[in-house]
């Protein structure tokens, strides 16, 4: 097992706000701040065919006691973990997103880039906007 930056080049993850989610039994969607670097903002993901999804309060303190070594602010993936290995027909990956005082885990199949916006409106009202949106292909499949 090991726990890799993930191949795909998604907007760099703030370290102030918590993020907006969504899980609908089948696919999640998370909206999260862009850090400055990034050029700020809300970017929005979808994980499709998701197998679990999980939040845990956990702050940078609290990474210390995760059950795998990851970064703070930033997308983990852990290869190879056993998880995935339960799973292994359906080729899933499992992702550790940190944030401020949340760790997000998705056991998924795949991940797109819904959105990105440089209003400096909450994740929550972005994800609602962007779900509300529908006219938005990319949210359909």
């Amino acid at each position: 097992m090991q726990v890799i930056i993930p191949q795909e080049a998604f907007p760099e993850l703030g370290t102030v706000a918590n993020p907006a989610v969504l899980f609908d039994g089948n696919d999640a969607f998370i909206c999260y701040e862009a850090s400055v670097r990034a050029g700020g903002g809300n970017v929005v993901l979808k994980f499709g065919d998701v197998i679990d999804f999980r939040i845990t309060p956990m702050n940078v303190e609290g990474l210390k006691a995760c059950r795998y070594p990851v970064n703070p602010w930033t997308f983990n993936e852990v290869v190879g973990g056993e998880e995935t290995t339960k799973w292994n027909a359906l080729n899933p990956r499992l992702w550790l997103i940190s944030f401020n005082d949340l760790m997000v885990e998705v056991l998924f199949e795949t991940v797109s880039f819904i959105s990105c916006d440089t209003e400096r409106e909450s994740p929550h009202r972005t994800l609602m906007g962007v779900l509300q949106c529908s006219g938005n292909d990319s949210l359909e499949s």
